[in-house]
């Protein structure tokens, strides 16, 4: 009765025991996967200033992530007139570069600009 006992101990311990580590790499899996998949849809390019020139926007972008990447478009929304300019400008990771951009514009009007990255 006492081997019984204790074997069925040991057959406890060690079903616990792989829960745990079951439940550990799955844990460990799931948020790698997460993480992937909000890397996708994270914000990596920040505008972080805007000259207007003479017919020309003269754009400063960072990028914020651990990859580089290339933005591919800009969209420039004026009250309800959409423009997009197609662009090809690679940015390295951690890297603030500027590009200028052939745009007339209005003194006075109030301008949204988007980037659109390479997937």
């Amino acid at each position: 009765m006492a081997l019984n006992r204790r074997l069925a101990m040991y057959i406890i311990l060690i079903a616990g025991t792989l829960t745990i580590a079951g439940l550990a790499v799955l844990l460990w899996m799931d948020n790698s996967l997460l993480i992937d998949n909000l890397s996708r849809y994270r914000v990596d390019l920040y505008i972080t200033d805007v000259q207007f020139d003479n017919d020309y926007l003269n754009i400063t972008v960072r990028n914020i992530s651990w990859n580089p990447t290339t933005v591919t478009l800009v969209i420039i929304n004026q009250t309800s007139t959409l423009h997009t300019i197609s662009v090809h400008e690679p940015i390295s990771a951690n890297e603030i570069i500027s590009f200028r951009l052939g745009f007339k514009w209005t003194s006075g009007y109030r301008y949204q600009i988007t980037l659109e990255r390479a997937r």
